[in-house]
């Protein structure tokens, strides 16, 4: 018989805390479907977009029966180069497709994020009562991170901001020694 201790916690707080919303515009999301035999040359063709300098904001996957689906998250000034260079790759590429839209992102952390269920719940049914339309959310251990359509994303952080605790300004001075 196991003799070992185990300890689980739950942290919950009635409003969550946040650090703040950060507000990221002037993007570009661009989706490609990708067919099973061609995931490694998608991979060739982001390297090479690495190489070049070019980064991401994000970039998420899923699977799909059509093959891998995958969405990067890129500063619109890069638009063109990278339409360019994945047009590259889709040349003559069998099961691929690809969708460019204008986007926007705000993503937000907090302390216990890790350690509590029910916050990206919490974000969705903020964002939804108000009928902020989501393009797609996407999660780490601390973060997270709703890429919306352009013009949203202010509106979105003043329907989040009801739900969440944010940090207050200080209204008390530091002094400072003289010197």
């Amino acid at each position: 018989m196991d003799k070992t201790l185990e300890t689980r916690a739950a942290y919950w707080e009635s409003r969550i805390k946040t650090y703040g919303f950060q507000r990221v515009t002037d993007l570009s999301l661009f989706e490609i479907t990708v067919g099973r035999a061609r995931i490694d040359s998608l991979g060739r063709a982001l390297c090479r977009l690495g190489d070049a300098g070019i980064g991401f904001h994000l970039v998420f996957s899923r699977t799909s029966l059509r093959g891998l689906e995958v969405s990067l998250l890129v500063t619109a000034q890069w638009a063109k180069v990278i339409e360019e260079r994945m047009q590259e790759f889709v040349e003559g590429a069998d099961g691929v497709t690809r969708r460019t839209s204008p986007a926007e992102m705000v993503f937000f952390q907090g302390p216990h994020f890790g350690d509590r269920y029910g916050i990206v719940d919490t974000a969705l049914r903020a964002l939804a009562a108000k009928g902020i339309k989501m393009t797609a959310t996407a999660c780490s251990g601390s973060c997270i991170y709703i890429v919306l359509p352009e013009g949203q994303s202010e509106e979105a952080v003043v329907a989040l901001s009801e739900v969440f605790d944010i940090p207050r300004a200080s209204s008390h001075k530091r002094s400072v020694p003289a010197g």
